[in-house]
């Protein structure tokens, strides 16, 4: 919990958060590169990049004008989506389905507000596609039975979006008086500078490099120790305790914290492009991916390698494989979760590196069915606090992170003394029996 308690501490001393356009990144960078520095021989790298966003001039507001005119409270009732674009205007709502095609649109009146369903697309095309049609602005419901959100566009866009709860979302539309809404929103475009830390081995094969990676990051609205302090400082340990034990190397290992992960995966986007310019994609063997390693009410899910493109199929199953093995030899129950992109480990499947990972449930609602494994509440999300103020150190269970951990190192521990991994990579292993998959609902990328 050492590193979870500096990255609360980081996150106290900057505004209660650690996002990436923020000063709690930077003080989150010196403290994973201090500790590298202090406890390994690694050859530790800061690689800087940066990005565009959009931050805000004045406080956003959205309100209904009529049948009866109500004030809406952000965070509670709405929230802005990252990149999203400026705007002050009255206008009617009209439903645009889940808007994922031109065919949502339909007959869509231009300059009215666009009110569409979460998921099936990410949230940018659904954006996009209200735009076209001639929306003057996009309200995203959320899944049925969940609360206004926060999310990621991925690129800067000409409209106001928010996130919005399912009931408020459907109440606009099940209506049987159309309603006059207001959205006001006025953003700059501003470019931020980051980075990403890489640490490298200095034993091991350098032509079959494993990259083990976390994102650093937290959301503007929280401290992020769940998502994704869990995962980052279990990066951490796995980093210091390999050294600590001198475990045997013959693949190098390269330790990754990402940046702007919240923000579209862009540390990770970047650094795979730069690997593929210089010609260091080849040298990667596999990722393997930690990403919200304790939520509180927890599954214990492994990204199903089933999911994964046909070239790439068999390693990432072999590395599910790792995974579960070590759970059923420490008698710990667990599921299969999508292996869609949701995470870093996107742009490294979309270059036919093979991955894997652990996840323990975000947004998702928890099925009462999942008690007789991991106790919890139903009917709850796996996370009450994904992308939230609340996301703190409070927000942890220490028994999955540390279950979870000790899959880790076992994976990390496996792979890096495996000779010959390119081949154990591209030969199938025995699968396991009864393979369960956890309950999802369509996330293809990380903004949806």
């Amino acid at each position: 919990m050492a590193h979870l308690d500096a990255f609360q501490a980081i996150a106290n001393a900057n505004g209660g958060n650690r996002a990436a356009q923020n000063p709690g990144y930077n003080a989150s960078v010196d403290y994973v590169v201090s500790v590298l520095e202090a406890k390994t021989n690694y050859t530790v790298t800061v690689q800087p990049f940066n990005f565009e966003i959009t931050e805000e001039n004045a406080t956003p507001k959205f309100s209904q004008i009529s049948p009866s005119p109500v004030d809406y409270a952000r965070y509670l009732e709405f929230n802005t989506l990252s990149y999203t674009g400026s705007g002050d205007f009255q206008a009617s709502a009209t439903d645009g389905g889940d808007g994922c095609s031109a065919s949502s649109f339909v007959g869509f009146p231009s300059g009215n507000i666009a009110i569409v369903a979460r998921g099936d697309c990410d949230f940018s095309t659904k954006t996009d596609n209200a735009v076209a049609a001639g929306a003057m602005g996009v309200l995203i419901y959320n899944y049925e039975g969940q609360g206004a959100f926060s999310g990621t566009l991925g690129s800067t866009k000409s409209v106001p979006v928010f996130g919005i709860s399912y009931d408020l979302g459907r109440s606009f539309i099940d209506t049987t008086e159309t309603p006059v809404l207001s959205m006001f929103c006025d953003m700059s475009v501003v470019t931020v500078y980051t980075s990403n830390v890489i640490a490298d081995t200095t034993v091991g094969n350098d032509g079959s490099v494993i990259v083990v990676g976390s994102h650093l990051d937290s959301v503007p609205e929280g401290p992020g120790i769940n998502d994704n302090g869990s995962g980052s400082a279990t990066n951490l340990e796995l980093a210091t305790e390999l050294y600590r034990n001198n475990a045997t190397v013959l693949n190098k290992v390269r330790f990754a914290w990402w940046g702007a992960e919240e923000l579209g995966l862009l540390g990770s986007s970047y650094y795979v492009a730069q690997a593929i310019e210089s010609g260091e994609i080849n040298n990667i063997a596999m990722n393997l991916n930690f990403d919200m390693l304790a939520s509180p009410n927890y599954f214990r899910g492994v990204y199903d390698g089933e999911g994964a493109a046909a070239g790439i199929r068999t390693g990432c199953v072999n590395i599910e494989n790792l995974l579960t093995t070590f759970f059923d030899f420490d008698n710990k129950p667990w599921n299969l979760t999508e292996f869609t992109g949701r995470s870093d480990y996107g742009p490294f499947i979309e270059n036919n590196i093979p991955a894997g990972g652990l996840f323990t449930g975000a947004e998702v609602i928890k099925p009462d069915n999942f008690r007789a494994d991991y106790g919890g509440m139903a009917n709850t999300a796996f996370d009450p606090c994904y992308h939230a103020h609340c996301d703190d150190i409070y927000n942890i269970d220490q028994e999955v992170l540390i279950s979870n951990a000790k899959a880790a190192y076992y994976a990390v521990t496996t792979t890096s003394a495996t000779p010959l991994l390119d081949r154990w990579l591209t030969t199938a292993q025995q699968s396991p029996k009864d393979r369960v998959r956890a309950p999802h609902h369509a996330l293809p990328t990380s903004n949806v």
